[in-house]
């Protein structure tokens, strides 16, 4: 059975709870993280929207992997928190595992606000675990970064190159259009770039190798 196939086919049971709502979810979530946690493991498809999860909040110090279909669905959030991202450009569903121990995943990939299935039966956990790291090993590393660029620098850039004003980069990181703003400028500055869109170039360039500065 397909990894598709096989989430599709979850029903209610021992170890296995629907939630109903984003406020059933975003309820239990906060639960869930109230005490210490130490892994986030998320998997995004190019098809997946973004309410409910992968906007949960979870405390900084969470070791995270984040595993998404394209670079322009990377989530910025975690790149600026200094998540380990990679790409695969098939994957079978949303989904978040919390120290290995807790699974959420949409109970309707096409309809992300009806719920999420709770999962917790020790056997289906460990089979979506051991998924979700064959599947990180198939994924693309990410792009070599130029050194000394901080995790939320990338993360402003990857939004800029997205084509996001600096206030759309201050809401999708929760931060303060000033802060962004100076970022960017001192952006332009480190690398001589004349507009942000030639920031974005430059950085994109460098980091996939196809741009060397003289």
């Amino acid at each position: 059975m397909s990894d598709v196939a096989w989430l599709q086919s979850l029903r209610a049971g021992r170890g296995v709870c629907p939630l109903f709502g984003a406020d059933a979810v975003v309820a239990r979530f906060a639960e869930i993280v109230s005490v210490d946690r130490s892994e986030r493991l998320v998997m995004v498809p190019a098809s997946s929207q973004r309410p409910l999860l992968g906007m949960l909040p979870m405390p900084p110090d969470v070791r995270t992997r984040w595993l998404g279909s394209a670079p322009s669905s990377h989530d910025a959030r975690l790149i600026a928190a200094g998540a380990e991202h990679r790409i695969l450009s098939t994957l079978p569903a949303k989904m978040v595992i919390i120290d290995r121990a807790v699974v959420m995943t949409p109970i309707d990939p096409g309809d992300p606000l009806k719920g999420v299935w709770q999962i917790t039966a020790k056997p289906l956990v460990r089979a979506l675990v051991e998924m979700y790291q064959r599947l990180w090993g198939q994924a693309a590393k990410p792009v070599r970064w130029p050194a000394g660029l901080s995790a939320r620098e990338r993360a402003v850039v990857t939004l800029l190159a997205e084509g996001c004003t600096d206030q759309m980069v201050a809401e999708q990181l929760g931060l303060s259009r000033r802060t962004i703003t100076y970022t960017v400028a001192d952006l332009m500055e480190k690398y001589g770039a004349r507009s942000r869109f030639q920031l974005a170039l430059l950085l994109g360039g460098v980091a996939d190798g196809s741009h060397q500065r003289a």
